[in-house]
């Protein structure tokens, strides 16, 4: 067997090493060709959908007695952009109408909450619990199927 020139060895091998040096730059310093992943988009909701008021601080009350309509009436408010934090029984259960009570003095988001259920009562009243954190007060009255308030249970 012949033994080749070590000359020609050695630029075999020179020329193995720049090309393998080449590589190895193109790979370090070259944009990665694969295009990146794209971001999922989150759909932004039509204008029509979007309530025309921050988040309001709310408290539901049960003032006609019946059994979970403060429950169902959160579901309602929190799917319409209110901030539900309590839901309870009023001081009793003889209220005839339902209404929107401004604990705040904000009368315009006792308003607002009115107008968006659709509530034809509001008042203002001064809060007599100073570490309560709700806004406004919705005191259900015996009158909620009367004013629509509710969507019929299922």
């Amino acid at each position: 067997m012949e033994r080749e020139n070590p000359d020609v060895q050695e630029l075999i091998l020179w020329g193995l090493a720049v090309v393998a040096i080449v590589l190895l730059l193109k790979v370090a310093f070259w944009p990665h060709s694969a295009a990146p992943e794209p971001t999922p988009q989150r759909e932004v909701p039509k204008p029509e959908t979007i309530p025309q008021f921050s988040p309001i601080r709310v408290e539901i009350l049960n003032g006609g007695g019946e059994p979970q309509i403060a429950a169902r009436l959160r579901k309602k408010a929190r799917a319409l952009g209110l901030d539900v934090i309590h839901e309870g029984n009023a001081p009793s259960f003889n209220y005839l109408h339902t209404l929107v009570v401004d604990l705040d003095g904000d009368i315009e988001q006792a308003r607002q909450v009115a107008d968006v259920l659709g509530i034809s009562h509001f008042i203002q009243q001064k809060k007599e619990d100073q570490f309560s954190l709700a806004s406004v007060s919705i005191v259900i009255g015996r009158d909620y199927r009367r004013i629509g308030l509710l969507d019929p249970a299922k």
